[in-house]
């Protein structure tokens, strides 16, 4: 199975690009709380970093530099980054915190941190 596809609505965030589109090489969804979540508000995006010059050059580390150029200069070609998902009753968690969803989707509009993030793709365990 191939990446999944990402949509992100966070633009306050330094990976952010237009289009609904992530610069970060990794996305890391994670429990907002540590407990296992029964929605998707329970779950965040830890890789979300405050556009910010001084977050910016912090953030740098996980750039999808290849992903970036290619979008610059071939919309819509965008490398996807990888997904690390640690949120075990997701439906589409596998083993080795793989996403096995076709795309993601990021919501947080106007998010300041990652706690204001949410992986709005999370369905729990089960409940299909």
């Amino acid at each position: 199975m191939g990446k999944p596809d990402v949509v992100c609505e966070v633009s306050t965030c330094n990976h952010w690009l237009p289009g609904k589109l992530c610069g970060a090489a990794n996305i890391d969804i994670l429990n907002e709380q540590g407990d296992m979540p029964h929605s998707s508000e329970k779950t965040k995006c830890k890789t979300f970093s405050k556009r910010g010059l001084g977050t910016m050059v912090s953030s740098l580390d996980n750039v999808n530099w290849s992903g970036v150029i290619t979008e610059a200069v071939l919309p819509g070609k965008q490398s996807v980054p990888s997904i690390t998902c640690t949120v075990q009753n997701c439906n589409f968690w596998g083993s080795g915190n793989i996403c096995n969803a076709t795309g993601i989707y990021v919501t947080g509009s106007g998010a300041n941190n990652d706690q204001e993030t949410d992986c709005h793709t999370f369905v729990q365990r089960g409940s299909r």
